[in-house]
């Protein structure tokens, strides 16, 4: 799990290297932001950092004459301050407060550079150059510096080392955006220049009054206290592989988002080849690697016949699938659905005309068919009741009585009407004899009969005149 982080951190860092920079301020008129209109004899500054409008008028920049006969004169070539990049610090806003005041609003970068040839500079190794603790850097020419092998404020004359403390204010929109690349500490860099000449007159300001080191080329030295601090008004930046320019149209212009060495475009193939490709590459690796554990650890458990028995299952799942064969869970699953699909709608319950209906059971139903005729169905339908082959003849010889004989003193008992359960008696028989007795029938062995249908129905099976009883239920 720890790789796996530590292999995103990477990748992540790869891809934000040269694309991210420091919150800075704006270039313009908006809030945060700065504008210089810049002239060798008449700049303005115009500054948003303190919250306010600010604007600065009647600046000069202050160059290096081409013949160098006098140290400092207007109207000459830039100042250069060439050395180590040690710190740097970035403003989005000032405050006043915090004792920030005059040319401070129009500062956006302040540099600590150590006084050093460019070729010094770039020879020193990672790690052994100065480094320098800062606490707050909330006035520009006044760093407030703590533990680290330098600083700044107790360099004086007793010290071994050089240094400038720069207040840069950009010249040029491309020169303001090119201030992000002084992110990077511990670089060799050039910045090209002009010092500010004011009637204000404070530290960071040009004073004629003072004696400046400058040397043949306009390379810019350091006064006996071996710290000099001035406002540059910067019209170039040079890097070891790099150049910021006030137009932006330089072959080796950095752009942010520029990576040594490959450059934007060979940074992102190298992203996409080496980055993704190796990722897919690394997962697929690990995927396989944990398959050829898990198969040893299979192996070591079942044994090698028991891999070549769950190979074979394997390989009749596929070809049971490729013909059309379903799995139980698959069938169970569209049972399932069909089920929910043809699942029936809730009946209503029905209600007897008279509204006392209980659970199905209508008492008025029941005693209204109770009281009314009942005929026999025919045996083309379906009926709980058995007719046996004695009955049959016992209906045919009544029959054939009751054709013979016209007598009025024959006495017609009632006949017994086989139903499901029960015998009803005929609505035109006499009142039953309650003193006679019943004769003792004999048993008889059931005969099931099938029913065919269309049969004429038969009319009710009743005993010879002799036999008197008045119930014949099975």
């Amino acid at each position: 799990m720890r790789r796996s982080a530590l292999a995103l951190c990477l990748i992540a860092i790869m891809v934000m290297a040269g694309c991210l920079g420091p919150s800075t301020s704006d270039w313009g008129t908006g809030n945060n932001a700065v504008e210089v209109d810049f002239s060798k004899t008449d700049t303005s500054v115009r500054s948003t950092l303190s919250g306010s409008a600010t604007v600065m008028e009647g600046l000069q920049a202050v160059g290096c004459p081409p013949d160098a006969t006098d140290p400092v004169v207007a109207d000459g070539a830039p100042f250069l301050f060439t050395g180590y990049l040690a710190t740097s610090h970035f403003y989005d806003s000032h405050n006043p407060a915090m004792g920030a005041k005059g040319l401070d609003y129009g500062v956006t970068t302040a540099v600590g550079i150590q006084k050093m040839t460019f070729a010094e500079a770039a020879a020193v190794v990672d790690g052994d150059g100065a480094r320098i603790d800062v606490k707050e850097w909330n006035v520009p020419m006044m760093p407030s510096t703590g533990a680290g092998s330098i600083n700044l404020e107790k360099v004086d004359a007793d010290s071994d080392t050089d240094w400038f403390v720069l207040g840069l204010i950009p010249t040029t929109e491309h020169i303001q955006s090119g201030f992000t690349a002084l992110g990077e500490w511990h670089q060799p860099i050039t910045i090209e220049g002009y010092m500010v000449s004011s009637d204000v007159t404070g530290v960071g300001y040009y004073n004629s009054n003072m004696a400046y080191s400058v040397e043949s080329d306009c390379s810019m030295g350091v006064n006996a206290q071996n710290r000099e601090n001035l406002y540059v008004f910067v019209t170039k930046i040079n890097f070891e592989n790099g150049v910021v320019t006030q137009a932006g149209n330089d072959d080796e212009e950095w752009i942010q988002g520029n990576v040594p060495f490959f450059g934007r475009t060979g940074f992102l193939l190298f992203f996409m080849v080496f980055g993704i490709g190796g990722g897919a590459g690394a997962f697929i690796f690990s995927k396989q690697m944990i398959r050829t554990s898990a198969r040893s650890s299979m192996k070591v458990l079942v044994g090698s016949q028991g891999l070549d028995k769950i190979k074979q299952v394997k390989s009749d799942i596929k070809s049971a699938k490729k013909a059309g064969m379903e799995s139980p869970e698959e069938r169970l699953k569209k049972q399932r659905a069909s089920v929910k699909k043809e699942k029936p709608k809730p009946q209503e319950e029905t209600k007897s005309d008279s509204g006392d209906a209980m659970g199905g059971f209508d008492l008025d139903s029941v005693l209204a068919s109770t009281s009314a005729p009942v005929s026999r169905e025919p045996q083309g339908r379906k009926s709980s009741v058995v007719v046996t082959q004695e009955a049959e003849e016992m209906d045919r010889s009544t029959q054939s009585v009751v054709s013979s004989s016209n007598a009025p003193s024959f006495t017609q008992r009632k006949s017994s009407v086989v139903t499901g359960t029960t015998s009803v008696p005929s609505s035109n028989s006499p009142p039953t004899r309650t003193a006679e007795k019943k004769p003792k029938l004999r048993k008889r062995k059931a005969v099931t009969r099938t029913p065919v249908e269309e049969e004429t129905p038969h009319t009710p099976a009743v005993h010879e005149e002799e036999e008197e009883f008045s119930d014949f239920s099975f």
